[in-house]
């Protein structure tokens, strides 16, 4: 049954599909879709992951109210890890030491 319904909603526009996340989460995702494929994408460029005492780590800061954005490194292959931050513009600014203009 779960199968079918997943089947069913792949076929769905994607700003019609089930979205995990709060308002800004949904609408970053719902844009992005409409330009490639996010789960080809993240499966492509994974989460870094470190062992520390043979348990594996994911290298994610989840967003929470408290610090107010998220974070997560990605495994870019050829050209090495990116970070990536996402959320409230003060949080993020004052976590930034360079911009990029005009590429």
């Amino acid at each position: 049954m779960v199968a079918r319904l997943k089947a069913a909603e792949s076929e769905m526009l994607y700003i019609h599909r089930h979205c995990k996340g709060d308002a800004s989460e949904t609408g970053l995702v719902q844009f992005a879709q409409a330009i490639y494929d996010l789960d080809e994408h993240r499966a492509k460029y994974p989460t870094h992951k470190y062992l520390n005492a043979d348990k594996e780590v994911e290298c994610l800061i989840p967003f929470s109210s408290d610090i107010k954005f998220n974070c997560f490194i990605r495994d870019m292959k050829d050209d090495g890890l990116s970070i990536f931050l996402k959320g409230a513009p003060e949080r993020v600014l004052k976590r930034c030491s360079k911009i990029l203009v005009n590429g």
